[in-house]
């Protein structure tokens, strides 16, 4: 029984240390995580990191994205509990695009000055495992408190008092990762700007990662969103969304995602001038095996109101295929590490001129490897009838010498296969068509370009070797001219 008592009484003076050491263990995963995310976005700068102590330590640093985004952050190691602090502040001149939708839209969400900076807080209390919480094993559980600035907080602390707008929770478990909650209660008229009032049916998503990110899924709901200012409003109805990745290589993901939304409107001052999108619908799948990655892409609506038609459906469904993982992986890490080099201040010409030295090896690469890209599908719908485009697109024997001559040789090697159907309904159906619209096509049919048969019309053009051809016949762009041209 002493033994017991001993051992007991052992555990209980040495139990001080497990949260100093769950703390220490913490610090190490939150730097791995920091350093993950500088390495997926390079154009986020380190401009200061200085850590002092050890039993407890301090940490500032400071990150900036050009002159758009500073990021400001204390992380303070204690005992028991850590805490986070990091303040995150957007220019004025970020919002300088919504000037473009009128005098509502261009005083930045702060609502005190026109050249005051938008500006969020987050104050992050991590609470040492391994016993975290009531309901909490692990090496550590946390709990963050969101701030803005300006009329948007004054606006959310009216709405809410002393509950918070914007609940986010975590846990780090033992073995690595990271899971995470992230809520919000409904509200109606929030103000973020002069103006523009922001209503939400509220929002909850959940993520995980784990160990050193190598996998991730997030799932995220949002019944509603509005928008409302004095030029329009914005709506999103039923919104969703679910992400899963299994990195492949450095930062290649593999995985899927898709993003639904019951409705999707815009309106404008008028009410004539509104734009409607039924049961949207975002989706990929990317999948690697022996060595290469295939990649496919879907977007497609149900009913799409505009003010010149109405669609019953559209969809662009597009196939990468035989992409190598290498290059492929080398050309994403090109393009971050080019992002840094996009500073505003100079010539768009000598950014565009930068970018493409940086990419050019990795893209030669990859398209040495000969990818194809497969047109699914790409078609437009009304009530009467549909336009629809399939194909594929590719490079054949390409080779390194083709790089290294005129633009011509490399064009040789393109090979572009496209099929095209034309409902004669739906032709007629579109904004300022009419009759006219056959006419104008007439002569591509009459001479065999075109194939008219049972309401629909279909044409395969093909470029092979430098050639082009509709429906077998080379082209000649002669016949686009109307009769009587001369």
């Amino acid at each position: 029984m002493k033994k017991i008592f001993g051992a007991a009484a052992i555990l209980v003076l040495l139990y001080p240390v497990a949260p100093w050491l769950m703390g220490f263990a913490l610090e190490q995963r939150v730097d791995g995580f920091t350093e993950q995310g500088l390495l997926m976005t390079p154009q986020l700068q380190i401009v200061r990191k200085a850590r002092q102590g050890f039993l407890t330590s301090d940490e500032d640093s400071s990150y900036e994205l050009g002159p758009t985004l500073k990021v400001a952050r204390h992380y303070h190691r204690g005992w028991y509990s850590s805490v986070d602090e990091a303040t995150i502040e957007i220019s004025h001149g970020a919002f300088g695009a919504l000037a473009a939708a009128g005098p509502a839209a261009t005083t930045p969400p702060t609502g005190d000055s026109d050249a005051a900076p938008f500006r969020v807080s987050l104050r992050t209390v991590i609470r040492h495992g391994p016993f975290c919480g009531w309901s909490c094993f692990a090496l550590a559980g946390a709990d963050t408190h969101v701030t803005f600035s300006g009329a948007l907080q004054a606006s959310m602390t009216r709405l809410f008092g002393n509950q918070e707008p914007i609940k986010i929770s975590g846990r780090f478990p033992f073995l690595g990762g990271v899971s995470g909650k992230l809520s919000s209660p409904a509200f109606v008229h929030a103000q973020v700007g002069r103006g523009v009032s922001l209503s939400s049916g509220g929002f909850d998503s959940t993520m995980h990662s784990g160990a050193h990110q190598d996998w991730y899924d997030m799932a995220a709901s949002a019944p509603s969103l509005r928008v409302e200012g004095a030029k329009g409003a914005l709506a999103i109805d039923g919104m969703s969304l679910e992400v899963r990745g299994k990195r492949v290589l450095r930062t290649l993901y593999e995985g899927d995602s898709v993003m639904t939304m019951k409705r999707l409107g815009v309106t404008g001052a008028e009410a004539a001038q509104q734009f409607a999108v039924n049961d949207l619908a975002m989706a990929n799948q990317n999948h690697a095996q022996d060595g290469f990655m295939s990649a496919s892409y879907q977007l497609g609506g149900g009913t799409i109101v505009t003010q010149s038609v109405t669609l019953s459906s559209a969809h662009v469904d597009v196939t990468w295929r035989h992409l190598g993982l290498e290059p492929l992986a080398s050309l994403l890490d090109a393009t971050r590490a080019a992002g840094p080099q996009q500073n505003a201040a100079v010539a768009p010409a000598v950014r565009t001129q930068a970018m493409m030295t940086v990419l050019t090896q990795p893209l030669q690469a990859l398209l040495l490897e000969q990818p194809e890209m497969q047109i699914d599908r790409v078609s437009l719908a009304t009530a009467q009838g549909q336009g629809q485009v399939t194909g594929l697109v590719r490079l054949i024997g390409v080779s390194a010498a083709d790089f290294q001559g005129p633009p011509a040789l490399l064009m040789g090697k393109l090979d572009v296969k496209l099929d095209l159907s034309i409902d004669e309904a739906f032709l007629m159906s579109l904004p300022g068509a009419a009759a006219s619209a056959l006419t104008q096509l007439q002569p591509l049919i009459d001479q065999g370009y075109i194939t008219r048969s049972n309401g629909v019309l279909r044409t395969q053009i093909l470029f092979r070797g430098g050639q082009s051809t509709l429906n077998g016949k080379p082209f000649n762009p002669a016949a686009l001219r109307p009769t009587g041209h001369s």
